[in-house]
């Protein structure tokens, strides 16, 4: 699928951060060669010198996690400064981690290593690509660090003469060049952990642009993972692999343990989120996601880094993901405490395309769990997106309240804003599509129209798939085949509406609503057994009575 927003959708801004990353993060000239200043673009080369001191410098943190490599420096700060930038980079913080190899740097200047960290941190990340404007003070470090390598372990040798080609030419950083020198090397150094973890993320990056990452990064994971369990770095990448290959099961050891690992690295506290999802532990990856929030602003209290939309855009994933993960199981409460946050955190002031899409969760939790009255009376909003989210909420305020008509208006509105001129949903517009096709079926539902609601939630349910918009979360709350199972069971047809939730649940799993349709399905069906013990799991998952949610409403 070549509909990039939708299949990394809570990251759709990150690629567009690179270059805050370079302008947050050089250090100022007397720290850096007039090569490396001129592309890192911290700041622009006729910006004051006072404006360097308007940053707060780098701060040591303790509990950022593994580190796993060493550097050629006898400078225990130093060396401490380098440790820290290695855990940045393992938890995609990489601003925070030049600055970090720059105060190594300025420590110790003869430092190969650090320099090496620095053109490894300016390098292209599974969140930030292609990061061109890096690529001269990329280049710039990695020179230096070969010429301070004379001494160096052949491992590290390695890990140089890689960042040497990466940074050769190529807007790209030559990743796929880059790719099978470190595979190459780790084939003759197997138990080398770095070179195995760097040979994946090298692989990973190499496959972003749609095609699935190459066997090897599995492999060369796995190896790592099964010596060493508490590796931060190759758990984090696991579990991005794992999400994209859909096999998150693979990834529950080592995502219980992270973490533990790297507690005040607030982005490896949120990764767990996107393996719980994928196994169907929403309520773990809600209460992840609050920990890594909390996690960030503590982080963000202590060091005061840089304003940068990367880091904003870590935050919004944050907290969509707590939204949607507490909106599967009807936790009402969380979803709408975060929604109410991410609007008055994100949604003030210039807002961004991608910012109002991941803020559609907020109306999704209005709608469902949201006072009427408050809903309904609320102003119609300016940007057509949100005006579409509004829609999408009035209609499942009236489709609680039983209004079938009502319910169609709104989806009528989702309608006249897909036709109109003021539409600006780009790529996004497949997300629309789905408001308007679940309300077509919710007021079919609640008319009683049941053959109508299964053809509308079908559409529905074929938009969503043919978005594969990943578990990041994904930018629609539910299964739309979920609904269509349930029109299904109204209407009469108990086989075919098991078809259908089963196969909802392969792909959503644990979906208490999702179990408790299945449930009513196989009831329906004489299989008693089956129901009762598919109604005991969604008692047991949903954030309340699940019985009293009507099927109009699933």
């Amino acid at each position: 699928m070549q509909l990039i927003p939708l299949r990394r959708f809570a990251l759709l801004g990150a690629a567009l951060a690179s270059t805050a990353i370079a302008q947050q993060a050089s250090p100022d000239a007397s720290r850096r060669s007039t090569e490396a200043m001129t592309a890192g673009t911290c700041l622009p080369a006729e910006a004051p010198a006072e404006a360097a001191a308007e940053v707060p410098p780098p701060v040591l943190v303790e509990g950022l996690g593994y580190v796993g490599i060493e550097p050629d420096s006898d400078s225990a700060e130093a060396r401490a400064w380098f440790a820290q930038g290695v855990q940045l980079i393992w938890a995609f913080d990489e601003a925070e981690a030049i600055r970090a190899f720059a105060e190594a740097q300025r420590i110790d200047p003869n430092c190969a290593m650090c320099f090496f960290g620095e053109a490894w941190a300016r390098s292209p990340t599974l969140n930030l690509q292609p990061r061109t404007p890096e690529l001269a003070a990329a280049r710039a470090a990695a020179r230096r660090a070969l010429a301070l390598a004379e001494g160096l372990s052949p491992r590290d040798r390695v890990l140089v003469d890689a960042a040497v080609l990466r940074t050769r030419d190529g807007e790209d950083f030559s990743n796929r060049a880059y790719a099978d020198f470190l595979e190459r090397a780790a084939r003759r150094m197997p138990d080398d952990d770095m070179i195995a973890v760097l040979a994946a993320d090298a692989h990973m990056i190499a496959a972003e642009r749609g095609a699935r990452p190459a066997p090897a990064a599995q492999r060369l994971l796995e190896r790592v993972l099964a010596r060493n369990p508490d590796h931060g770095g190759a758990i984090h990448l696991y579990i991005h692999l794992t999400d994209w290959i859909d096999r998150q099961h693979l990834a529950v050891p080592y995502a219980e343990r992270l973490a533990g690992i790297a507690p005040a690295a607030s982005h490896l506290v949120h990764m767990p989120s996107h393996t719980f999802y994928g196994v169907g532990r929403y309520q773990e990856a809600a209460a992840t996601n609050v920990a890594a929030i909390a996690a960030d602003r503590a982080y963000v209290g202590r060091v005061r880094p840089p304003d940068s939309a990367y880091r904003t855009g870590l935050d919004r994933h944050n907290m969509h993901f707590t939204i949607q993960s507490a909106l599967i199981r009807g936790d009402g409460a969380t979803a709408l405490a975060m929604g109410s946050r991410y609007r008055a955190e994100h949604m003030t002031g210039e807002v961004s395309l991608w910012a109002r899409l991941i803020g559609g969760a907020a109306w999704y939790a209005d709608g469902l769990h949201g006072g009427p009255e408050d809903v309904l009376a609320g102003d119609v909003p300016e940007h057509a997106a949100d005006k579409a989210f509004r829609h999408y909420a009035r209609g499942e305020i009236y489709a609680r309240l039983g209004d079938a008509g009502r319910v169609a208006e709104e989806a009528a509105g989702i309608a006249a804003l897909l036709a109109g001129p003021e539409a600006s949903f780009g790529p996004a517009a497949p997300l629309i599509e789905i408001l308007r096709h679940v309300l077509d079926g919710r007021a079919a539902m609640v008319a009683g129209r049941y053959d109508e609601a299964a053809a509308a939630y079908r559409r529905g349910m074929q938009a969503q798939l043919a978005m594969d918009a990943g578990n990041d979360p994904p930018p629609f709350w539910y299964s739309v085949r979920r609904s269509l199972g349930v029109a299904l069971l109204a209407g009469g047809d108990a086989r075919g509406a098991r078809r259908q939730l089963e196969a909802s649940l392969a792909r959503w799993p644990d979906d208490p609503l999702a179990l408790y349709a299945l449930s009513q399905a196989e009831q329906a069906s004489g299989r008693t057994e089956a129901a009762a013990r598919n109604l005991a799991r969604a008692r047991a998952l949903w954030a309340g009575d699940v019985t009293a949610i009507p099927l109009t409403r699933i």
